[in-house]
């Protein structure tokens, strides 16, 4: 509802929008985007919890500590009468095509476990029947180091796991000042508009 209210105001090509989150935030746009999979072309997951992770207060902290176990929403329910007009903003299966994922989270987080990350890949790669390549080691600069795997299929890449050496719950890359941001790490802004300017050529 939020982006077809936007998209009602500006002039958005609804072909190329995207999702993207920090902490809590991360693992709204993840389940977003599995309950949404046709209205995303890409999602952006930053130091959050693997989906279907937490119910509750008491499961959400053990999710944040990476011991719950990982799995796709069910779609919410559908009201029986649907207009045809209405059929093109309704949830589908998170079976159906899941948008290209990129997540990014320090392995010295202390608050959401990096198990998360991992977790969160494995799924997502999972159902879209992507395998990993080898992990690489990239750095730019002084900035922390990353392990970078890519899951691929069919030739494309449609979850890209960056984990952070280094990097506590933090935006990487984010202003000094600010809190929960740490300027030493690569800049996660540029790796997700890099990352989603991708997908709007697909």
């Amino acid at each position: 509802a939020a982006v077809d209210k936007v998209a009602r105001r500006l002039p958005v090509d609804l072909a190329r929008v995207a999702v993207a989150g920090l902490s809590a935030g991360a693992s709204m746009a993840v389940l977003m985007a599995a309950l949404y999979p046709h209205r995303f072309c890409a999602v952006a997951m930053h130091s959050g919890v693997a989906p279907g992770t937490a119910e509750s207060a008491a499961t959400a902290l053990a999710a944040m500590h990476g011991r719950r176990e990982a799995h796709l929403p069910d779609p919410p329910a559908v009201a029986a009468a649907v207009t045809p007009t209405d059929a093109t903003v309704l949830p589908v299966s998170a079976a159906a095509a899941l948008p290209p994922l990129l997540i990014v989270h320090g392995d010295a987080d202390g608050v959401v476990s990096v198990r998360n990350a991992a977790a969160t890949a494995l799924l997502w790669a999972g159902a879209l029947g992507a395998r990993a390549g080898a992990i690489r080691t990239l750095q730019r600069g002084q900035r922390y180091p990353m392990r970078v795997t890519e899951f691929k299929a069919r030739g494309r890449t449609v979850v890209a796991l960056r984990e952070v050496v280094g990097l506590a719950h933090a935006w990487s890359g984010g202003a000094a000042q600010l809190p929960y941001s740490d300027p030493a790490g690569p800049d996660a802004s540029a790796l997700i508009w890099a990352f989603v300017a991708r997908q709007f050529a697909k």
